[in-house]
Formats: structure tokens, sequence, C-alpha cells
């Protein structure tokens, strides 16, 4: 220690406290750097002893010889492609009152089938009764009023032959009498429109047809121009569907056509029975609608698809007999000098007993309707 001053360190002590700092700070430094080193090396298998490398094994090889072989072919397709639409009824009529009365009876519901004339909403028709007994009560006192002037004109007339009274006088009678005729026929004309307006009070199908919804119950009150039941005639359907405009050129009027409607499972003969001439300008497709013949099971709202025709489509195809499967994977054994030589092949559609063949074969080459087993039992 130092004498002059006990707390302060010697000399050799002072040199070697940062010799000691530095060698802390490097050990900090390198431990974590040879522990990631270390790591690397274990994944890399530095470490690891009797390890199998990886190898490619060689594809199975048999002779071609009494083995049942087949060409890739090529098929001529005709190419199609579907247009979805929705069925709608041709018509839909919609029943309204034509009088304001409150509804006393609905005999029609959903679904339900009428007839021509049935009927099937009845009004409270108290007050039309009133008013057509009030016009036939008005009619009534109209022909009073004329029988009496006919008999003053009458009376009058003798009287102005024999210069009783003068021409002013009889001509004001006739005048009465002609009066007299007009008002009882405006009344009478009155007593129709009373009867058509009672008649009102009874709805009738104007067609034969089926009850697509009842808007009223008894209780409310009908109005002329609000909707009391909507009905259709089942007979007339047709498949509204949105075509590409580019494909409009392969309908006509009058055209007969196959519609499939995924309900009932069944496609349905039809003609194309209005092509809208607009094109939606979002859709970039113009509505065609195609009559149904046969529309037993179908109702307004179901989905359909209608086939368009498009230019045939030419493909490689390969017998499905031949084709190998592992997992995923498809393969074939091809014919190669003499030997079969199993190949990879990505395919497609299958087409009846083929399969479409996107890349892998060639038109003309040979493959086994029996391939032999793969190598570890891989199946067929």
């Amino acid at each position: 220690m130092n004498p002059e001053n006990p707390e302060l360190p010697q000399p050799q002590e002072t040199q070697r406290a940062p010799a000691r700092s530095l060698f802390r700070s490097t050990v900090r430094i390198l431990l974590p750097s040879i522990a990631i080193v270390v790591l690397m090396l274990w994944v890399l298998g530095v470490f690891r002893r009797g390890r199998i490398e990886p190898a490619s094994l060689p594809a199975p090889v048999q002779a071609a010889a009494n083995i049942a072989t087949a060409p890739v072919e090529t098929l001529t397709l005709p190419a199609q492609q579907e247009v979805t639409g929705t069925v709608r009824a041709e018509q839909v009529v919609t029943l309204s009152s034509r009088v304001t009365a409150v509804i006393v009876e609905t005999r029609a519901a959903a679904g339900r089938r009428v007839s021509a004339g049935e009927v099937l909403v009845m009004l409270d028709d108290r007050d039309l009764k009133k008013r057509l007994e009030q016009a036939q009560e008005a009619v009534r006192g109209a022909e009073a009023t004329l029988a009496q002037a006919q008999a003053d004109f009458e009376r009058d007339r003798r009287l102005f032959e024999q210069q009783v009274i003068p021409a002013y006088d009889f001509e004001h009678t006739r005048t009465n009498v002609r009066l007299a005729e007009a008002a009882l026929a405006r009344l009478r004309h009155a007593v129709e429109e009373a009867e058509v307006s009672l008649s009102y009070a009874v709805i009738r199908s104007p067609a034969a047809g089926v009850i697509l919804d009842r808007l009223a119950e008894p209780g409310d009150l009908a109005a002329p121009g609000r909707p009391l039941l909507t009905l259709y005639d089942e007979r007339r359907l047709w498949l509204e569907a949105s075509v590409p405009e580019q494909l409009l050129a392969g309908f006509r009027v009058g055209q007969s056509r196959t519609v499939h409607i995924d309900a009932v499972g069944r496609n349905v003969t039809g003609r194309v029975a209005e092509i809208v001439p607009s094109a939606d300008p979002a859709a970039r497709a113009v509505a065609v609608r195609v009559r149904l013949d046969q529309t037993a099971g179908i109702v307004p709202g179901m989905f359909g698809r209608l086939a368009v025709s498009l230019a045939p489509e030419t493909v490689i195809a390969v017998p499905a007999a031949a084709v190998i499967r592992a997992g995923q994977l498809a393969m074939v054994d091809v014919v190669d000098q003499g030997r079969l030589m199993r190949r990879s092949v990505q395919l497609g559609r299958l087409i009846g007993n083929r399969y479409e063949v996107l890349s892998g074969l060639a038109e003309g080459e040979q493959v086994a309707l029996q391939p032999a087993p793969a190598a570890g039992g891989v199946a067929r």
C-alpha cells in the first residue's frame, strides 16, 4: 500500500485490472460465435456418422413382348361453354281491386292452381249495394217525371191543335219531355255503373295459372293499384340467361336449345324466344330468353345452364387402363425399342375411357394397357 495514501492500489495491481477486463470481454464475444459455428456444423451433418446418401433408383424396365398396348391418339371434341341463367315466368299477372273496400275473404294461397274465372277475393259490398239502390231509386223517380212530362205534352198538343194555347207554351212542354228523357238516360247509366262497381267486389282469376304470392289478408283495405295476388301460367316459362357478347352471334330467334335445370336434374329443350337488343355495359352480356317446352316440376327462380357450342377442340388422349396412380402422381409405361419405360405424365379431363394428356406423351407413342407393377408395390 502507498504510505502516503493507504486507499490507493499498488502500481502492480493497477496494471493487472485492465488485462482481466479485456480477457472477460473477449470471452463474452467468442463464446456465442463458437456456439453458432458448432450448431451450424451439426445441422450440416458434420458430426453424423453412418448416414446413407440420397441416390436415384432406375425406373423399372420390362420387355414389351406379349403385353397389350394402345397408341396415344388425337381426339377432336365438340367444345362447349355453359351460360347460367334463371327460370322466370313469361308473364306474371298482378291482381288488384278496382274499388276501395275491406277484404272479407281470400280464397287463394301461394302454390295453388286456379282456373279462369275462379273467385279469389271477396270484398265488403255493403256500400256498393247502397249506391246501386240509390241509383235505382233515382231512376224510378226519373221515370215518373218523364211520364208526367209526356202526359203534359199530349194534353198541350191537343190544346195547341185547337188553338187554345200559344206555340210558346206547347214548345215548353215539348222541352220538358226531352229534359226528362235525358235525365232518365243519365240515371240509368248511373245504375249500370253501380252494378259494375258491385261486380268489382268479387275478384276472379283472369286466366288459369298458379298463385305466386298472396299480398293481402282478410281485414285489409283493398284500394285501386294495391296488389292483392300475383299468379303465373306454369306452362309458359323461359330461361333468362346473360350471354357474353362474343357468343351472341351463335343465337337467333326460333333456334332450338338444350337447357339443364339442376334442381330437377334433367335437360329440357326450348327455343330462343327473345334476344334483348341491349347489352349490359358492366357485364358485357346480352339477355337471351329461351322458352321451355317441358315445364313439369320447374318453378320460377330455379337455376339453369345453357350450353353454347364453340369451335371443336383437339386433345391428345391416353387410355385410362394405361394410367398408373401413385398418390398425386400419374405415370404410364411407354414402349421404347421393345422395352417398357415408365414415364410421368400430367393428365387433364376424363373423356369416356380416356384421359386428356397435358404433357409427357406425344401422339403415336405406344403405351402398355397392363403396366408392370412399380418398385415398392405402387398400384394403378
